[in-house]
């Protein structure tokens, strides 16, 4: 007897397309729960942060080439320990430098 690639797995027959019907079924129940107590314990963090008097930070997902390394900071940059102390002038709103003081 040739197996077809249906639902012949779960039995031949159709008990085993009852039983795969069924493994469906739950299959979705339980997708469906695991979304719904994912969007109640977020609801329930957001209010308890809120309840505190502390915003939520934001969550910035992002994805990178795994030839990435592995963290970096947001700039690129490597972090320096040195300070760079610059000197400020004010410009004007023509582009032209104002005198100083």
């Amino acid at each position: 007897m040739p197996s077809s690639a249906g639902l012949s797995r779960s039995g031949p027959g159709f008990l085993g397309a009852l039983l795969g019907l069924v493994f469906a079924f739950f299959g979705i129940v339980l997708m469906i729960g695991a979304l719904l107590l994912g969007l109640v314990v977020a609801a329930g963090a957001l209010l308890w942060s809120l309840l505190r008097g502390r915003r939520p930070a934001p969550v910035r997902f992002e994805w990178r080439r795994a030839t990435a390394r592995a963290w970096r900071p947001a700039s690129g940059r490597p972090p320096t320990d040195e300070v760079v102390d610059i000197e400020v002038r004010e410009i004007a709103d023509d582009g032209s430098s104002l005198p100083r003081r």
